[in-house]
């Protein structure tokens, strides 16, 4: 689930959550439905109408775009593999599946269900609209079948990774018979994508008149693809290269710890700045309890720190994180990135071996990658 999300609830195993950034984009489209489309297209309703069937469009566009969602992670089960979670956020929606697809059929079924979903929902809200012929449904029935159409055909587009451009991927993939090389085709037509769409973008800006919400709304799309098709090839190098990766092949071994009672200018002068560390793991009795680390430290002053102990200001006294050493160097990254870690304590059983941090990782990767390991 992306970071910075309030988890809503959980269907069939599957965690639904709302990224912040959902709030903006669904005042937005509320604001434009009950200011602008809903009162030109059918004027004559109460103003609190219009908000309250500009409230529900926007609602019901979310319920669609998690049903577009499930589609996918229903899919994904179905083939044998893990979903996880949905965020809905600023751009629509995003499914987190445990792994990559293993055979391009798998991919192509998991990719092309989201648009078909997209399509079936149209469908069934033109069936309302001819069956319900009143003022209120029609704006709110209307508006998702216009809406649902084009979440279809936009996720059609063959820019990866948008599911048109998985579509896109899994027949490379076939053609080729290899996954990296098809992921990185696919991923060039987005990046193609994204730059026509900041083209049009510019011609909005200077158009007359000039449409400056649409070049700025289309500008957000165009980047955000692009980023997101560039960070889905450096993902698919790091799955391919660190797949086997076990934390403990690039753990950092060194087992020595301070205890709570140490005092932080003790600390400083015999731990951090001999052994050239940033952070000291804290233990009692051979129990690992905490981390400190210098951001703690400097919280303290310097003419305070004979006085002060390190149980004092440690991090980790509510909830301490740590990998074990037989743990995926991908499970190590996830929480590293979860939690905007740097580095994280290594255990065998209980017994405190060492660090990895975010460095240890590159650095195998960039090794990997030289030695086409």
């Amino acid at each position: 689930m992306l970071r910075n999300s309030i988890r809503l609830f959980n269907i069939r195993g599957i965690e639904v959550g709302l990224h912040y950034s959902w709030l903006i984009i669904f005042a937005l489209i509320t604001w434009s439905l009950s200011g602008y489309l809903f009162p030109d297209r059918y004027p004559g309703l109460s103003q609190v109408e219009y908000w309250l069937l500009g409230g529900l469009a926007a609602i019901l566009l979310f319920a669609s775009v998690l049903i577009h969602e499930l589609a996918h992670s229903f899919m994904a089960r179905a083939r044998g593999l893990d979903a996880r979670s949905i965020t809905l956020f600023i751009f629509g929606g995003v499914s987190n599946l445990g792994g990559e697809a293993k055979r391009p059929s798998t991919e192509f079924l998991v990719a092309i269900v989201g648009p078909l979903t997209s399509f079936v929902l149209a469908g069934l809200s033109y069936v309302v609209l001819i069956l319900l012929p009143e003022v209120r449904v029609e704006l709110v029935a209307g508006y998702l079948v216009f809406i649902n159409l084009v979440l279809g055909l936009f996720n059609l587009v063959p820019g990866f990774p948008l599911d048109g451009g998985r579509v896109l991927r899994a027949i490379l993939w076939t053609i080729t018979g290899n996954m990296r090389r098809a992921t990185e085709w696919a991923a060039t037509v987005g990046k193609f994508v994204a730059y026509l769409m900041f083209g049009v973008a510019i011609l909005l800006f200077f158009a007359e008149p000039p449409d400056l919400i649409g070049g700025l709304w289309l500008s957000a799309i165009a980047w955000f693809l692009h980023n997101a098709a560039s960070s889905s090839v450096q993902q698919l190098v790091f799955e391919s290269r660190m797949r086997k990766v076990r934390v403990r092949d690039i753990v950092r071994r060194d087992d020595v710890t301070v205890s709570p009672e140490t005092t932080v200018a003790e600390l400083v002068d015999e731990y951090l700045l001999p052994r050239n560390r940033r952070a000291m793991p804290v233990a009692r009795d051979g129990r690992l309890v905490g981390m400190v680390t210098v951001s703690d430290i400097t919280k303290v002053p310097a003419a305070e720190r004979p006085r002060v102990m390190v149980g004092q200001v440690m991090g980790g006294r509510d909830k301490l994180f740590t990998v074990n050493a037989d743990a995926r160097v991908q499970d190590a990254v996830e929480l590293l990135a979860e939690h905007d870690f740097e580095q994280l304590p290594v255990l065998e059983g209980d017994r405190f071996v060492g660090m990895v941090t975010r460095a240890d990782v590159m650095r195998q990767l960039q090794l990997r990658e030289a030695l086409d390991v």
